[in-house]
């Protein structure tokens, strides 16, 4: 994790050129597969260093190089020996180094270490400023960005189709929904009324008629009949 001393780098980096000091840290902004040159000095000058240490932290916690006087430094990884140039001026307490062909993972934080004393009891005085180191991959980020601009056209255009369906579904069901729901058609009351006393009226007439019949048919209107034929 970032610690708060370095939190406001991101923000350094977008509103400070590409190489600025602040509080004993030199930001650098590099694009990838660009170079770039720092020079390390000793706080103490009172004696010759006898040995010096380039080291990272922050993102990786490692030593990068180490350079012993009157020999060739030593890299500590085998990919960055073709990378790193180092011009030794350690009587002058000063060391200058550049860095070729910076990537992504060139990210971080570095600084010095001058050695002085005889060994094993040598004394490490670190170097004036430290470097903050950013490497932009610029063609990265533009990849990226249309990566992600293309899934959101994709993401739009899915959710327009899933409208339009919701949309379409709801009309329908609507459309159905009131169909079932049509009210009927209202009789007026006095049809009601008119067709009730219809109704009651010839059934009064065809119960009078089976009346009629079942009493002419019936054994006393017969007797009564023959009765009055002999009179």
């Amino acid at each position: 994790m970032l610690g708060l001393k370095y939190a406001h780098v991101v923000l350094l980096f977008l509103i400070t050129p590409s190489v600025t000091a602040h509080g004993g840290i030199v930001y650098i902004h590099r694009v990838r597969n660009t170079s770039i040159d720092i020079s390390c000095e000793s706080a103490k000058k009172e004696e010759k260093p006898f040995a010096f240490t380039l080291k990272r932290r922050l993102l990786q916690s490692r030593m990068v190089l180490y350079l012993s006087k009157g020999h060739s430094p030593s890299i500590n990884e085998y990919e960055d020996r073709d990378r790193f140039t180092v011009r030794d001026e350690l009587d002058n307490h000063t060391v200058h180094l550049t860095i070729s062909n910076l990537q992504v993972q060139d990210t971080d934080v570095y600084y010095c270490e001058f050695h002085y004393g005889d060994l094993p009891y040598d004394k490490n005085v670190p170097g004036k400023m430290e470097f903050f180191i950013y490497v932009e991959d610029l063609s990265h980020e533009s990849c990226n960005c249309s990566s992600y601009l293309r899934l959101l056209y994709v993401i739009s255009g899915a959710a327009c189709l899933l409208g339009v369906l919701v949309f379409t579904l709801a009309t329908a069901y609507c459309c159905k929904w009131l169909n079932r729901t049509k009210p009927q058609p209202v009789v007026p009351v006095y049809e009601e009324m008119a067709g009730v006393r219809s109704t009651k009226g010839k059934a009064t007439s065809y119960r009078t008629e089976t009346a009629i019949l079942e009493e002419a048919n019936s054994p006393a209107h017969y007797l009564y009949s023959k009765e009055n034929l002999y009179l």
